[in-house]
């Protein structure tokens, strides 16, 4: 009986090291070679980048702001009208998950859902826009 590995398994190592390393390799020049990305978490952050970004003078500022609480008005209208029903799908598919779970599971999913709306809350404050 021989000690040494299968001829395919042989293979298959091989092709699955470089496989990895390709990736390995690829994801490294990628990230040389791209631009950094700019993660926007808020919407002041948003609007600076923005006009950074498009060279804006301070009259097209003005107008694009504008425009900028113009939208976020209109989506808070839109969301108020709409809030009550996507609530109450969210209540119902957690009613028909609760059905499935055992006691402690539903402890451990009640405090998920508190911690989620605390960090919502939370969230809320800090871009000021709390309900």
């Amino acid at each position: 009986m021989s000690t040494s590995p299968r001829p395919k398994s042989l293979a298959m190592m091989f092709l699955l090291g470089a496989f990895l390393t390709g990736g390995a390799v690829g994801f490294a020049a990628e990230r040389a070679v791209s631009k950094p990305v700019v993660m926007l978490n808020d919407e002041k952050s948003m609007r600076e980048e923005l006009a950074r970004e498009l060279r804006l003078t301070a009259e097209q500022k003005v107008v694009l702001d504008s425009a900028w609480e113009w939208r976020r008005a209109r989506s808070r209208e839109i969301m108020a009208a709409v809030r009550p029903a996507l609530d109450s799908v969210r209540d119902s598919a957690r009613v028909r998950m609760m059905i499935v779970l055992d006691e402690g599971q539903k402890e451990s999913f009640r405090r998920l859902i508190e911690r989620n709306q605390r960090l919502a809350d939370s969230a809320e404050r800090a871009r000021g826009t709390s309900k």
